[in-house]
C-alpha cells in the first residue's frame, strides 16, 4: 500500500495550523460552533532555519489532527457488521497511544526507501516527526508533542461525552454514533426552550442534537396537527402518522425524518441513518430546529379554541408536555 494511498482522508473540519509570519509562530485553531479560537502551538523563536518548514509542519499537525478526529466521528461501534472497516478503525484507535513516540522517533528514509505504516493515524504522526526532525530542535519538537498531547486528550474527553474545553471543537464534527449523555443533555436543553437553544449549537455533539430534535419536532407537528383538529390531547400518538407535505413541512430533511418515524423507525435510528447516507448533522440540526418554527406557525395558523395572547405560551407548554411524556422513544 502506497503512502499516498495511506494518506487519504475524509475532510473534518478540525483543528488547523497557521503560521503567523508576524510572531514566527504556529497556531492552533479551531470552531466552537460560534466562531474561532486559536492558541499558540509552537513559536519557533529566531533560529528557525525555513518558513517553508514551519509551513510545512502546520500542513502536518493539521493532517495529524484530521486522522486523530476521524476515529472520533467513526468509531468502532459504528462498524461491527463491516469486518475489514472495523479491523482499519480498531488499527487507528490503538494508534492514538503510539502518536508521541512516532513523533519523536519517526521512521526515516532508508536510501530510497521508506517504511510506511498501515494506521492512517500512526503514519500521519510519522509524517509531523519527519517535519520535526528536519527542523531539528528540541524546543520546537517538545511544544508540537505537548500540542499534539492536547489534541488526543481533546479527542478523548469528547468520547466521553464532555465537550468542554478543546474538546469543545466536536460541536461541528459530525459523529456515525450518537452519545446517549450528548442526546440527553440535548433534552433537557429543548426542556429549557423548547424552540431550540443556541446551547445545541456550543455545547452538544450535532449528531447527538439532532436526535433530541427530530423528537422534539415530531412532538411540535403532532401538537399543531391536533391544533388543526380541534384535539386538546398532549399525550404522545401510539403512532405518528405520515406528514403532510402540503400543509406540515417546510423542508425536505424534516419531512424525509417525519416520514422515517411515521415507519416505526426511533429517532436515533433516523438520524444515524441520515449522517450514514451523507447529510451533515449540523445541517440536519438547523432544519430541524427551523421546522419547529414552522410547527408552531402552523399552530397559530390551525388554533380553534386558545386566545390570541395565549397561543405562544400553550403551543410552548403543549409540545413539551409531549415531548417530555415521550422521551423514553428517543433511542
Amino acid at each position: 500500500m502506497t503512502a499516498s494511498h495511506m494518506l487519504i482522508c475524509d475532510p473534518v473540519p478540525v483543528t488547523e495550523y497557521a503560521y503567523d509570519r508576524t510572531r514566527n509562530a504556529l497556531l492552533a485553531v479551531w470552531s466552537v460552533g460560534i466562531g474561532n479560537v486559536a492558541e499558540t502551538a509552537v513559536a519557533f523563536g529566531e533560529h528557525l532555519p525555513d518558513p517553508e518548514d514551519a509551513l510545512q509542519l502546520g500542513y502536518d499537525l493539521t493532517h495529524l489532527s484530521n486522522r486523530l478526529w476521524h476515529t472520533y466521528t467513526h468509531p468502532l461501534t459504528a462498524a461491527v457488521d463491516q469486518p475489514e472497516e472495523a479491523l482499519r478503525r480498531a488499527r487507528d484507535q490503538l494508534a492514538v497511544g503510539l502518536v508521541t513516540e512516532a513523533l519523536r522517533e519517526p521512521n526515516l528514509p532508508v536510501g530510497n526507501q521508506i517504511r510506511i505504516c498501515e494506521s492512517a493515524v500512526m503514519e500521519s504522526a510519522h509524517r509531523v516527526g519527519r517535519t520535526l526532525h528536519r527542523i531539528a530542535d528540541g524546543r520546537v519538537t517538545d511544544q508540537a508533542v505537548a500540542d499534539v498531547e492536547a489534541e488526543v486528550a481533546a479527542m478523548r474527553q469528547a468520547a466521553l461525552g464532555d465537550l468542554t474545553g478543546r474538546a469543545n471543537q466536536a460541536v461541528v464534527l459530525t459523529r456515525l454514533d450518537p452519545q446517549p449523555q450528548q442526546v440527553a443533555a440535548a433534552h433537557a436543553y429543548f426542556e429549557q426552550v423548547p424552540m431550540g437553544p443556541p446551547e445545541l449549537y456550543t455545547k452538544i455533539d450535532a449528531t447527538s442534537a439532532s436526535v433530541a430534535a427530530v423528537h422534539w419536532f415530531s412532538s411540535a407537528i403532532m401538537i399543531a396537527r391536533r391544533a388543526s383538529e380541534d384535539d386538546p390531547s398532549d399525550a404522545p400518538p401510539t403512532r405518528w402518522p405520515m406528514p403532510n407535505p402540503a400543509h406540515e413541512l417546510g423542508e425536505e430533511l424534516p419531512m424525509q425524518a417525519m416520514r422515517r418515524l411515521a415507519l416505526g423507525e426511533s429517532p436515533r435510528d433516523i438520524v444515524i441513518g441520515m449522517v450514514r447516507n451523507g447529510v451533515t448533522a449540523r445541517t440536519l440540526l438547523e432544519e430541524l430546529v427551523l421546522g419547529i418554527d414552522h410547527a408552531w406557525q402552523l399552530y397559530r395558523e390551525n388554533n380553534k379554541s386558545v386566545p390570541s395572547h395565549q397561543i405562544d405560551e400553550t403551543f410552548l407548554a403543549r409540545t413539551t408536555r409531549m415531548a417530555v411524556e415521550g422521551r423514553d422513544r428517543i433511542l
